[in-house]
């Protein structure tokens, strides 16, 4: 604005000229009347990306990155999977020069190593499956060392977590008997382990703590691929793992597989990302049975951002937005519903008694003075007096 004039009244951010960004806070916080702290879109819809998506920035909006989720959509809600069929399998593989920056931080975790460290001392694996089949390998986790992490349903259907860290003869099992997962219902699978505590998630059961013996060791070292429905590697692989489980394959529906910030399977099925990850078989794209989550849209009213909410009146003081207009528009369509009522119910009683008025009486032509007369023949003349025929008294009937 010009000196002494009034000029733009409202918020104003993200100045970039040619290219280059210039920062209104800290000048706001130099010139008088302008206030530093414009907020933009994601202040208020951030909450709408959902499953690890981040709000991005838009001119006149926001959306969603999904990069970083195993999700994809607007809102990062639609489930990535994929149904394999018998023999199919899916590799992604970590370069070891990127393999600490592919993985990232996992949710929750304020630290992680450092670029170019493939040592892992805390992971986070997350996926869904539907499947009628066992035994299966569903994900299995290699490295250039003997660890490895496998989760594998058994013959009975039962699920089974396998860690092989070092230090250990036998790999550390976690199994869960309680139930039979191979009935071809969709079921969630949430492990996380810090050092040698691991939680374990399943569907919506309540979380189980474990915890891994003393010796062994802490890190999963090497990390070098991630496998899902079958292995095949060259490497140093657990014996009982493929004689039990590898063989013929998981047959059913993978979703949403994620270990960290990776996303083995979103990579195999979005033809458009670029990544280390190959296909072995036939794998078809499918949401496994689940229902897409809708995100309802802000009312216009609510919306400062919206252009088109101009016109729109704000409430002040001791104002609030409720429910009053939804309120009186109800009472409207009472009332004339109830008057509707009413007036049918008024029109059936005028019907009723037209209709059943006479119901029950009727009505003679009888002479009037006949209760007073001695005889028929004395009513009518007592009744009519132009009558003028008279009673001749000889005229009498005799009944024998």
């Amino acid at each position: 604005a010009l000196s002494g004039q009034r000029g733009f009244l409202g918020c104003m951010r993200a100045l970039k000229i040619n290219g280059v960004f210039f920062n209104l806070e800290e000048k706001a916080k130099l010139t008088p009347g302008v206030k530093p702290g414009c907020q933009g879109h994601c202040s208020s819809y951030t909450m709408h990306c959902r499953n690890g998506g981040k709000c991005v920035e838009q001119y006149n909006g926001y959306s969603c990155d999904c990069s970083l989720s195993a999700y994809d959509g607007p809102f990062c809600t639609d489930d990535v999977g994929g149904y394999f069929e018998a023999g199919t399998l899916v590799r992604y593989d970590f370069l070891s020069d990127h393999g600490a920056s592919l993985l990232g931080n996992p949710r929750g975790f304020s630290h992680f190593g450092n670029l170019g460290e493939t040592n892992l001392t805390q992971e986070e694996l997350i996926f869904s499956f539907s499947t009628y089949s066992a035994p299966s390998i569903l994900v299995y986790i290699s490295s250039r060392s003997q660890d490895y992490m496998a989760v594998v349903l058994r013959h009975n259907g039962s699920l089974q977590v396998r860690y092989s860290l070092g230090g250990l003869a036998e790999p550390y099992t976690i199994d869960i008997d309680h139930r039979n997962m191979a009935n071809g219902q969709p079921h969630s699978v949430n492990i996380t382990r810090n050092l040698r505590e691991i939680q374990l998630q399943l569907d919506h059961y309540t979380m189980s703590t474990y915890t891994l013996p003393e010796a062994s060791d802490t890190q999963f070292n090497l990390v070098k691929s991630i496998f899902l429905g079958k292995v095949f590697e060259t490497g140093q692989i657990d014996p009982i793992l493929i004689e039990r489980y590898n063989s013929p394959g998981f047959v059913g529906c993978l979703s949403r597989v994620q270990l960290n910030n990776v996303a083995p399977l979103k990579a195999a099925i979005r033809s458009g990302m670029t990544a280390p990850v190959s296909i072995h078989g036939i794998l078809v794209q499918s949401n496994c049975g689940a229902s897409p989550l809708t995100i309802p849209p802000i009312p216009p009213a609510n919306n400062l951002w919206q252009i088109d909410a101009g016109g729109a009146v704000f409430p002040f003081k001791d104002e609030k937005i409720g429910g009053d207009g939804v309120h009186h528009n109800f009472a409207v369509i009472g009332g004339i519903i109830s008057l509707a009522i009413l007036t049918v119910l008024c029109i059936m009683v005028f019907v009723i008694r037209h209709v059943f008025r006479h119901k029950g009486s009727y009505h003679t032509n009888e002479a009037k003075g006949a209760e007073s007369a001695n005889c028929a023949d004395a009513a009518i003349i007592v009744n009519d007096p132009a009558f003028t025929e008279t009673i001749d008294e000889s005229k009498k009937e005799w009944f024998i």
